[in-house]
């Protein structure tokens, strides 16, 4: 009921009603009922743009559905929380929120899906000005994509790649270094690739 109220925009009696849904489901401790209850909350607060109360029920909802193995609503609650931090600029945030996605696509082998989520932390990272951290994901992409069989996805990737300001990766060009590895894995925890050999191009200056 709570949520046809929010459809209908009436978001405060929604509001209510999605609060008593909780406090019953936090009586009773039906984790499924909680973590549905407080999605429902998270997005009718942001329907009504309160981004921080809806930040606040969404991230509960987000890790109550990882905790009972339903990662797959996990996983859209946490792009859902990309968004909304991303909107308030808000870079840390929104990367953990990146790395809980990249951390169940990795469970569950999803390369395909993985590199795409890769791509999309680069973006964020370069809407950040983390330009070192950004091209390194997008490599990581590149790779993912190749070493998973999907090697005609990577050239709008690469071209992202290239489009990271000049100035942010001259250390790697002045050192004509490839792609560190270990540096990547430093910064993506956990991530497995066979070996990162693509060469940053250099361009005209």
């Amino acid at each position: 009921m709570g949520s046809l109220k929010t459809q209908l925009e009436q978001y405060g009696e929604a509001e209510d009603l999605l609060q008593e849904a909780i406090s019953t489901a936090r009586r009773i401790r039906d984790r499924w009922r909680l973590a549905q209850a407080l999605e429902s909350l998270g997005e009718c607060f942001q329907k009504q743009s309160k981004l921080n109360e809806a930040a606040s029920e969404l991230e509960e909802a987000c890790l109550l559905w990882q905790q009972q193995s339903l990662q797959e609503i996990s996983k859209q609650v946490a792009s859902t929380l990309v968004e909304l931090k991303t909107s308030q600029r808000d870079w840390d945030a929104a990367l953990f929120w990146h790395d809980h996605i990249l951390a169940i696509c990795r469970q569950q082998k999803q390369h395909s899906e993985m590199a795409g989520h890769l791509e999309g932390k680069g973006e964020t990272l370069v809407v950040a000005q983390r330009y070192d951290e950004a091209a390194l994901h997008f490599e990581a992409a590149i790779a993912t994509c190749e070493e998973s069989g999907y090697s005609w996805r990577w050239s709008l990737k690469l071209s992202r790649l290239c489009a990271i300001p000049k100035t942010a990766i001259k250390w790697e060009r002045r050192l004509q270094l490839l792609c560190d590895v270990k540096k990547l894995q430093r910064r993506i925890p956990q991530l497995v690739t066979a070996g990162l050999k693509l060469p940053i191009p250099g361009g005209k200056s």
